[in-house]
């Protein structure tokens, strides 16, 4: 992979993380201006910058690069998005996308109260893993890997469908 780009919530933690585990890793990350000032002046690790290039830019693909990180939004906006990072991905590019699942106990109230703030805060709520295959499927990729990453979260590799 020559650059990651990324975009989205908690992709900085992401950035930041990724950067410390391969030490070769070049990364473009896309997000509105104000946020950028916040993710690079307070989010960043400092040894991190030199190898982050931060664009501004109002919608979240960045172009360019060969693997993306995206936030979800409400499945007509995750769809859009997805479409557009599939468009943008180079012949033999790659989508790894991390979300967070419906947990596998029910009765987890965390994960209920979780699933309710993510509703009211971004129309999206937790998804199940089949809908979110599912929506990435509606977005013209398919799914080349799928693996639970812990805590909840599941970790897709989504290349364009043929």
């Amino acid at each position: 992979m020559d650059v990651l780009g990324a975009s989205g919530s908690g992709a900085g933690t992401v950035v930041n993380a990724l950067v410390k585990e391969f030490p070769g890793l070049q990364v473009r990350l896309a997000a509105l201006p104000s946020v950028l000032g916040v993710l690079g002046g307070q989010i960043l690790d400092p040894e991190a910058l030199p190898r982050v290039e931060l664009v501004a830019q109002s919608h979240p693909v960045p172009s360019g690069a060969g693997t993306l990180l995206l936030e979800w939004l409400p499945d007509e906006d995750a769809v859009l998005s997805l479409s557009e990072a599939a468009a943008a991905l180079p012949a033999d590019g790659a989508l790894v996308l991390v979300e967070q699942v419906e947990a596998a106990d029910p009765d987890d109230i965390d994960a209920v109260l979780h699933h309710l703030r993510l509703t009211a805060a971004f129309g999206s709520g937790l998804r199940s893993a089949a809908d979110v295959t599912g929506l990435a499927e509606r977005a013209g990729l398919g799914v080349r890997a799928c693996r639970d990453i812990g805590w909840d979260h599941r970790m897709w590799v989504l290349t364009p469908s043929a």
